[in-house]
């Protein structure tokens, strides 16, 4: 909806809806789309995959999510769109929490600490994200591998604050609702670090021994932490059910012209 305001200004409500699944939804239908399409019209590739340059011997039916994503085509350009269109939405998660833990925050100095670490981690998901989705896996697996790790650290990260902000912000203990929601979001949390975890200990493990069970552990751990990230920041949907965010289009400022300097300089006498 748009409104118009007295003082000329645009403003438009974004219904939280809106924010869900373009904030937390399209990633993971996207990411699940590319994998979906490899199988069904890419098979072939799949069936001769090796990871040639670690392990050429070793075959998986199930390869990691940077290939789907960020190799084949035309899958890669798919999922550069769902990054242009995921990218600003993505903000305004850390704007809806950011607000609500502030608005709840007691007057602790610890609390806000852990809002400025929680406000700097969701920055620092996204661009670990924009820079797994560009940076490609062949382009450099070393930057690769590092946006990977700063991207799901950070994830981590943030389930973790954000329980923490939940819990001791008081909000939990405002409904029955909000009671049930944290706890899925602990719940979310462990099982979301184990699986972290253990792609840090299932990759360097196939690396060193080229073991494709260890290969395929990667990838599953990869496959679900994709439909967590979804998950968790769909949470906001009911946690604000009836959010709406106004944008704001205002008028530029007028410019101030400054008078120029005359060309004609008098000059007065010393005496």
């Amino acid at each position: 909806m748009t409104a118009m305001t007295n003082d000329g200004t645009v403003e438009r409500m974004v219904k939280m809806r809106f924010i869900v699944c373009m904030g937390a939804l399209l990633p993971g239908i996207g990411c699940y789309f590319c994998i979906a399409y490899t199988y069904i019209f890419q098979f072939d590739v799949i069936m001769n995959f090796t990871q040639s340059d670690q392990c050429p011997g070793v075959h998986s039916i199930l390869p990691p999510v940077s290939y789907a994503i960020g190799i084949w085509e035309p899958q890669r350009y798919f999922w550069l769109f769902v990054m242009f269109l995921h990218c600003p939405p993505r903000i305004f998660f850390l704007i809806l929490y950011r607000r609500a833990f502030r608005n709840a925050a007691p007057k602790s100095l610890a609390y806000r600490r852990v809002i400025y670490f929680y406000t700097k981690t969701m920055w620092s998901e996204l661009v670990g994200l924009v820079a797994v989705s560009v940076l490609d896996i062949k382009c450099n697996f070393v930057i690769h591998a590092i946006a990977y790790s700063i991207w799901i650290i950070s994830f981590n990260f943030n389930m973790l604050f954000n329980t923490i902000l939940h819990h001791f912000g008081g909000i939990r203990e405002t409904s029955q609702k909000y009671e049930v929601i944290w706890r899925i979001k602990v719940f979310m949390f462990v099982t979301g670090l184990i699986l972290s975890l253990s792609t840090g200990v299932s990759y360097p493990l196939f690396l060193a021994y080229c073991i494709p069970q260890a290969y395929l552990a990667f990838s599953v751990a990869e496959y679900l932490l994709v439909g967590y990230n979804s998950f968790f920041y769909c949470l906001s949907y009911w946690e604000f059910p009836r959010c709406r965010l106004t944008l704001g289009v205002f008028d530029a400022p007028k410019k101030v012209r400054c008078a120029t300097v005359p060309s004609t300089i008098v000059k007065l006498p010393l005496s």
